[in-house]
């Protein structure tokens, strides 16, 4: 309203410099003081400088008190220092002093509006329809008017109005059957719409209102026809598909289901979430077309969207690890699996769960260097979260950088709250990195440590590690065979690969014939464990001067599939070789 009064005033400071005098009706007067206090009134009122403004203008009235012209000035000159009342007053009198300015009139009826006199205000919009039949917006102002007001039949009276006028139209209808719904006459507030559906059966727009009409009116099949109509419309309608996907999902039709899904992730129309729910349906259903090509769109649409390339790693993971027959080749999906998860760190590094998948595939797939800088990575980002530092220690030491390993499982035991499991296996490679430097007494006593926790997790691995490590070094291997001993009366079934270090250790202590009772006990159709006996009790058999005995069974290792250099060097000698 303000910009409107502004133009206004230009308008009627631009006439006041072209009039001698001001023009004549009814109210004018000429007077040389009434021009000249009106002039500086306008002047006062463009330097903001209000209450001299409204002090000429007040002159004016003392000279003519119905001027039409001083009672707006003052009207607009109030509505600035924000005194509405007295705003309201000089408009009325400036539309009584000349009724025919329908400018007067049109702001009357919208500072009217302004102070919820709805009725009022669309009293005169209705005769500025009059006056101005053209004019949309007076139909559209007093239509919103009567609705406030509550009039509704008033208020669809000039929606009828502006038809006949102007014929009907979109605009119209929706806003005729809006005003039916407010009214609560549903079987009217419907027919408007079927009526212009008829007219116009491919207008996304009506469809639409139909479908919501349908949904809010609890008219749920009436709902999905129209909304079915809709989507074949409007392809682009993603929240239409999803709703026809849970709809069908609801009836147990899966291929309709699947296809919903699909069609709404090509209408590029659906937010990440909704993308990766319909996403993860296909990938349920195996449908193999539909997924590669929604794989293809959503790296697309969602390049820098890190939950989406998070989703697309997993589901290529997933595919890597089901060896399933795709077109990519070997090893291809878990290429595209960490590239997706690696873009995704990158637009995200806040995103923990992925860095996890990151450094629990490099582990397992010993990737020691990719470890450790991925470990790295993620220590910078989440300096409190202790995982990360073990599987950084984990590859330093099999690195062999084991002052580092060192440092990395230190800083790892500092994050350490109420966590046993991790806390033994920080200490275990601490005790790895020191072995490593040759500092047996200090890695022993690390490993000692961890397993002093007695966590079930850790404490039969870390025995089996710190054992092996003490054979390997031959370094007090009375006290291997004292903790290989305690390990295997924690485990809750047989691990032969326990049973063959507990029989090495007693080899290099001469123990032979326990050695040989604990080999004769073992029963395994595993091929590295057949291996394993016969090669061991052929050692065995050498070391007690029974010499054919031990020819036959290296012999026997060979043909179960041995293929060690040693033990070819035994078989061709006849003598054992360290």
């Amino acid at each position: 309203m303000l910009i409107r009064v502004a133009f206004v005033f230009v308008l009627v400071l631009c006439s006041c410099k072209v009039r001698q005098p001001i023009p004549q009706n009814s109210n004018a007067v000429s007077s040389k003081a009434f021009i000249q206090s009106f002039h500086e009134g306008i002047r006062l009122k463009i330097q903001g400088n209000y209450p001299e403004a409204l002090d000429r203008f007040k002159k004016c009235l003392s000279y003519s008190p119905s001027d039409d012209a001083t009672h707006f000035a003052l009207a607009q000159t109030y509505l600035l220092v924000g005194d509405l009342k007295m705003a309201e007053k000089h408009t009325v009198s400036a539309v009584q002093s000349d009724q025919t300015n329908l400018f007067y009139q049109v702001e009357l009826a919208y500072m009217l509006r302004e102070k919820a006199e709805y009725n009022s205000a669309a009293e005169i919009f209705e005769i500025l329809i009059e006056a101005k039949p053209r004019n949309i917006e007076y139909y559209f102002s007093a239509m919103d008017c009567y609705r406030k007001a509550n009039s509704y039949s008033k208020a669809i009276g000039v929606i009828e109005k502006l038809e006949r006028a102007k014929g009907e139209t979109l605009e119209t209808t929706l806003q005729k059957h809006q005003l039916y719904l407010e009214m609560g006459k549903m079987k009217e507030a419907e027919k408007v719409l079927l009526t212009l559906h008829e007219k116009t059966p491919s207008s996304p727009i009506i469809l639409a209102s139909l479908v919501d009409f349908y949904f809010k009116n609890g008219e749920e099949e009436k709902a999905f026809i129209r909304l079915k109509e809709l989507v074949a419309e409007d392809p682009q309608n993603g929240m239409g598909l999803l709703m026809l996907a849970e709809q069908s999902y609801r009836e147990g039709r899966q291929d309709e289901t699947a296809n919903y899904f699909y069609k709404a992730i090509q209408s590029e129309n659906i937010s990440a979430s909704e993308t990766i729910n319909a996403f993860d349906y296909l990938v349920y259903k195996k449908e193999t077309l539909k997924i590669t090509k929604s794989a293809a769109t959503m790296q697309r649409l969602f390049s820098s969207n890190d939950t989406i390339l998070s989703s697309l790693g997993d589901y290529f993971f997933q595919l890597d690890a089901a060896n399933v027959q795709t077109e990519l080749k070997n090893g291809e999906s878990r290429a595209k699996a960490l590239d997706f998860y690696n873009r995704a760190v990158e637009l995200n590094p806040s995103r923990y769960d992925v860095w996890e998948k990151l450094l629990y595939f490099y582990y397992d797939n010993q990737k020691w260097e990719r470890l450790k800088k991925a470990s790295e990575s993620t220590v910078r980002a989440f300096p409190l979260k202790s995982e990360p530092y073990y599987l950084g220690a984990v590859a330093l030491n099999q690195l062999k950088e084991n002052q580092e390993a060192i440092s990395f499982a230190q800083q790892g035991l500092m994050t350490i709250i109420d966590d046993r499991v991790l806390q033994s296996d920080l200490l275990g490679q601490l005790g790895e990195a020191y072995f490593g430097l040759e500092d047996l007494e200090m890695g022993m006593k690390k490993y000692l440590e961890a397993i002093s926790l007695n966590e079930k997790a850790t404490k039969s691995y870390l025995s089996f590690n710190l054992v092996l490590r003490l054979y390997d070094k031959r370094h007090k291997l009375n006290k291997a065979l004292e903790l290989i001993e305690a390990a295997l009366l924690t485990l809750t079934e047989k691990d032969y690969m326990f049973l063959l270090l507990q029989t090495d250790v007693l080899f290099e202590l001469k123990e032979f014939g326990t050695a040989m009772s604990i080999l004769n006990t073992i029963q395994s159709d595993e091929k590295r464990i057949v291996i394993g006996v016969l090669e061991r009790k052929g050692d065995l058999y050498f070391k007690q001067s029974n010499n054919t005995e031990a020819l036959n069974y290296w012999k026997k290792c060979k043909e179960a599939g041995g293929d060690s250099k040693k033990l070819f060097e035994k078989i061709k000698t006849g003598v054992y070789a360290e």
